[in-house]
């Protein structure tokens, strides 16, 4: 989440020195805008390569996050107390719809609510055939694996809009400079035919 969030703020920053940019027509800004968005599609390139490479450390050790956790709850079961390690596991399962990381069997006795869809008979109670029967260690990679392709769009989309904006600030720049350059030209050259235009001797 807050990853989320620091990202949108850096977009939004750059974006916002693109249009002041754009409106005052500084090459300054325009310039810094472009530098800047260069470094975030870089960035965004190198966290893409990055995660590929060690995609199997990140899934170990996700694993091993679950395992944990499951033991956890499954030692506090019985205490009453609402943990953030149980509301982690309970989300889990409820959203993923699975139950321990390996299965049912993880849990001494009955497994939690979270385990068993929720229904509107009774939510302290679950049938014994109503179980989710697949474990959170499977379930939740699966479930991403499925939905990496959107997470793919999502980011080509990302990427193509960086690099429409990275072209459209290397115009706008370009463009600014070129009138920078006609405006000396047009001044330096009015500058010289005043300097040959000789001046009118006065009557004596």
């Amino acid at each position: 989440m807050y990853a989320i969030i620091i990202v949108g703020s850096v977009i939004f920053v750059i974006s916002f020195l693109g249009c002041c940019g754009t409106l005052l027509q500084s090459n300054n800004l325009l310039m810094l805008y472009f530098m800047l968005l260069v470094l975030l599609v870089f960035g965004q390139i190198a966290c893409g390569i990055w995660a590929y490479f060690i995609r199997q450390k990140i899934s170990s050790d996700l694993q091993e996050g679950l395992d944990n956790a499951v033991a956890d709850y499954n030692n506090t079961k019985s205490n009453p107390e609402v943990t953030p390690v149980k509301e982690a596991v309970d989300s889990l399962q409820t959203i993923f719809q699975c139950c321990g990381s390996n299965g049912r069997a993880d849990y001494t006795g009955n497994p939690p609510r979270s385990c068993c869809p929720v229904t509107e008979d009774d939510l302290t109670h679950c049938a014994e055939d109503l179980y989710f029967k697949e474990g959170c260690k499977e379930k939740i990679p699966a479930h991403m694996k499925t939905n990496l392709w959107i997470i793919g769009a999502i980011l080509g989309v990302l990427l193509f809009l960086e690099v429409a904006g990275l072209s459209a600030g290397c115009y706008l720049r370009v463009q600014i400079v070129k009138e920078d350059i006609d405006r000396w030209h047009n001044s330096y050259g009015k500058y010289r035919v005043a300097r040959r235009t000789p001046t009118s001797p006065s009557p004596s």
